[in-house]
């Protein structure tokens, strides 16, 4: 039962950062969305993308904290330590 509720924090986590991703670049960009992401690509500027995305997670974060859903809390913090691997990673590339 664990895993499952870290499994929903997992998965709320990648939600939430899609779509602060894409309502960002939706709302700020006049390229399509693919377009966009690849051109912050090429510049090099898609973790920054990410890492705005992922600003919605932290709400949510103390949603689950408040509500005592440690386990839906642990796997956001989860998908979050993947995203500042990947940015860090998308840096180096």
């Amino acid at each position: 039962m664990r895993s499952k509720e870290r499994l929903m924090g997992v998965a709320m986590g990648l939600v939430l950062t899609l779509v602060g991703m894409s309502g960002f670049t939706l709302f700020f960009s006049d390229e399509s969305l693919l377009g966009s992401i690849q051109i912050l690509y090429i510049e090099n500027k898609l973790g920054s993308l990410i890492s705005i995305g992922a600003l919605l997670n932290l709400p949510v974060f103390f949603v689950f904290i408040n509500q005592y859903r440690y386990d839906r809390a642990y796997g956001l913090v989860f998908f979050s330590l993947f995203l500042v691997a990947l940015i860090a990673i998308l840096k180096f590339i």
